[in-house]
């Protein structure tokens, strides 16, 4: 009986020993897996906040101020007269006008009357009378943009473009720092550089914020005051600049050039406005100087050499403008 078990056991394992050696597999169907699929939870929006343009949407409607007062110069009046007339001195009268002289006096000539406030906060540092206005020329605000000091505080600059085919005065800037939620929460006014902006012609502003609040996202600019310059071409003198260069002086960079009093009227109080920009045409900053002339005569010329330092953080100056004004004499 053990005998045939043996026997039995040793015919099954030569069974199994030829199946193997004879290299055949047998395997079941391989099932195909499923397709793999990421499903992605549904996102939930959230609050965004674009942040202000660097160049504000231009506004061409300032806040409206009352008419301007224009004497029209009838025979028999004088200088001291209209200014008795008005209650105003000859001083306000010739500050406003330019210089103003008797003998020169013509019927029909149109004399502005210094009504309203002297204010000192121009960008010259001098008084300079605010006269009422009609709705305020259509001036755009232009390549603005915003600068942090190593100090803190906070710059906001750029240039008002007058597309008119007059000189304006009196251009007034108002800069407002936005927070993420386009709240206003600081604000300051300013003057641009120059006493007038000429026909197509630009000027640089700034306004620094010495402390500013937390939580700057953004800001604006909007044109507050911007009035047509009267008898511009008798109040100030034509002067052009030619032969402008500019080349870095360390941090800074070296503009020069030659003013020239191309006008019929000699000039006082010539000065020279250089403002640079960088490779999107921003202001990086300006620079604001007298020439060292006291009288600049009719034919004369002056040459000048200005070093305007651009904010630490745009360093690199693409362009340049070097513009010149000054007083009839």
């Amino acid at each position: 009986m053990m005998i045939k078990r043996l026997q039995g056991a040793l015919a099954l394992l030569s069974v199994l020993w030829t199946t193997a050696c004879g290299g055949q597999v047998v395997s079941g169907s391989t099932p195909t897996p499923a397709s793999l699929a990421v499903i992605l939870p549904s996102s939930t929006a959230r609050a965004t906040f674009s942040p202000q343009m660097l160049t504000p949407i231009p506004t061409n409607t300032p806040a409206p101020t009352p008419t301007p007062v224009v004497h029209i110069v009838q025979p028999g009046d004088t200088l001291l007269g209209i200014a008795l007339q008005y209650g105003v001195t000859l001083d306000a009268l010739q500050q406003i006008n330019g210089v103003l002289r008797p003998e020169t006096l013509q019927i029909g000539q149109q004399i502005i009357i210094p009504i309203g406030e002297l204010s000192a906060s121009n960008a010259g540092g001098e008084g300079q009378f605010l006269l009422p206005t009609p709705a305020p020329a259509a001036v755009v605000i232009t390549n603005t943009a915003r600068y942090l000091t190593p100090v803190g505080s906070l710059w906001v600059l750029g240039e008002v473009y007058n597309p008119t085919g007059e000189p304006i005065e009196n251009v007034q800037v108002r800069v407002g720092l936005m927070d993420e939620g386009g709240r206003e929460i600081a604000s300051d006014l300013t003057f641009t550089v120059l006493d007038f902006v000429p026909a197509t012609g630009r000027s640089p502003f700034g306004v620094l914020f010495t402390e500013p609040p937390q939580g700057v996202a953004g800001f604006q600019a909007i044109i507050v005051r911007a009035e047509p310059s009267y008898n511009n071409a008798n109040r100030y003198a034509q002067l052009q600049v030619t032969a402008a260069q500019i080349e870095q002086a360390g941090a800074g960079y070296r503009v020069t050039g030659t003013a020239t009093n191309s006008g019929a009227w000699n000039a006082v109080d010539a000065r020279i406005t250089v403002t640079v920009y960088d490779a999107e045409h921003r202001v990086t900053g300006y620079r604001h100087v007298s020439l060292p002339d006291e009288q600049f005569t009719v034919g004369a010329t002056a040459q000048f050499d200005v070093t305007v330092a651009p904010d630490p953080s745009a360093p690199d100056v693409a362009d340049f403008a070097a513009v010149v004004q000054a007083r009839s004499q």
